[in-house]
């Protein structure tokens, strides 16, 4: 339950697409826990038509606050929407919070634009505190951050019981059966992320003797030149063109898990560590397999989510250096186990709570009865 408060409705913008990425998938999960903590929610899908803005004009005169999330893909056609937005909600004195979930990894030009409508923001929540420290370092944006909360990115894929064995999924267990550690990779494909690095831990686990099959649970992002020839060119190279399989986008929560379950060890190396923001993490932790991960560069990155703290102490997310190599990577996956401790669904809902009420603090003023606040600057 959420304190008495006179504001109690907020308007979340969503667009119109049907395979939503990430940070639309948050926006729609988020409006739809609003109501368990007291709270309504109004979800406004646009599209970059001219009828939008009319529509946010006559949807802000029912609410009280206005959350958009950002960055989202969907919204490359409708650059404007977010601005205008923004401006309406200011002219209807309503509350104006920007969610932000990315910052550094973002193309320039899009943190100028970001950084545009963040003028006309009151209040921002970040994913992470990587994130807010990288908004905070932007110049002029150093004294916006100071208004902010973090809030905890679950992740997007609800626990599921495994849908019947796919061709795919009866493949990779086949391999298993002959031998080969599967390596797992959740999540959208390209360079920022450092995907490829799974390959070069996969020759090196080869060369030692250990068969492999990589399995690359997602596609190449979009709008990135090369990334899948440069992708598919370093497979020929190294010879790993006949043992890494890419599904490309997987359509459903039992879809999903049926091919972690095929998986034997889950592999990331990020160019900033691990972030609480990376929900794609969170979802192969849910799944009971272990995940191998460098290290976040900030000890207080997990402070504020629950689930992050779990994985660390019951053993299910082991952390690497920084500076550790493929070789590193080879020799702690050779020895990883399944985790002992339960897998990582059983905080799926209490995760997505979190988020909400992080939200509601900044939107709404309010803050969860029973429930410590979130870390604040």
């Amino acid at each position: 339950m959420i304190r008495a408060t006179e504001r109690k409705k907020t308007l979340f913008l969503v667009s119109t697409t049907a395979q939503p990425c990430g940070v639309e998938a948050f926006a729609r999960h988020v409006a739809a826990r609003w109501g368990e903590l007291g709270l309504d929610a109004r979800s406004l899908a646009v599209s970059g038509k001219a009828g939008d803005w009319a529509a946010i004009w006559r949807a802000l005169g029912e609410v009280d606050a206005l959350a958009i999330n950002l960055p989202v893909v969907a919204w490359k056609k409708v650059v404007l929407t977010p601005l205008a937005a923004l401006c309406l909600a200011l002219l209807r004195g309503r509350r104006r919070i920007l969610v932000l979930h990315e910052w550094a990894d973002l193309d320039w030009r899009r943190r100028l634009l970001i950084s545009v409508y963040a003028l006309f923001a009151q209040r921002f929540v970040f994913s992470s505190p990587f994130v807010r420290g990288g908004f905070a370092k932007s110049g002029p944006l150093r004294r916006l951050a100071t208004r902010s909360v973090i809030a905890p990115i679950p992740s997007n894929i609800p626990p599921a019981e495994p849908e019947r064995p796919s061709p795919l999924a009866e493949r990779i267990r086949d391999a298993r059966a002959e031998g080969r550690i599967v390596i797992g990779h959740f999540g959208s494909i390209y360079p920022k992320k450092q995907s490829d690095f799974v390959l070069d831990v996969a020759a090196r686990l080869r060369d030692s003797g250990r068969p492999v099959l990589c399995l690359f649970i997602g596609g190449f992002i979009k709008g990135v030149d090369r990334v899948e020839e440069d992708f598919r060119a370093k497979t020929e190279a190294l010879g790993l063109a006949e043992d890494c399989l890419v599904t490309g986008y997987v359509d459903g929560a039992h879809a999903l898990h049926a091919l972690f379950a095929e998986v034997d060890c889950f592999l990331y190396r990020f160019p900033e560590g691990l972030t609480s923001r990376r929900g794609s993490v969170l979802a192969c932790l849910q799944s009971g397999k272990p995940v191998i991960v460098n290290a976040p560069r900030e000890t207080n990155e997990f402070d504020h989510h629950r689930a992050y703290r779990n994985a660390v102490a019951g053993g299910a997310l082991m952390l690497l250096p920084n500076d550790a190599d493929a070789g590193a990577y080879a020799d702690r996956l050779a020895r990883s186990e399944r985790p002992t401790s339960r897998p990582l669904s059983w905080l799926y809902d209490q995760c997505w709570r979190d988020a909400a009420a992080a939200i509601a603090a900044a939107s709404l003023d309010v803050q969860p009865i029973g429930t410590a606040p979130l870390p604040t600057e």
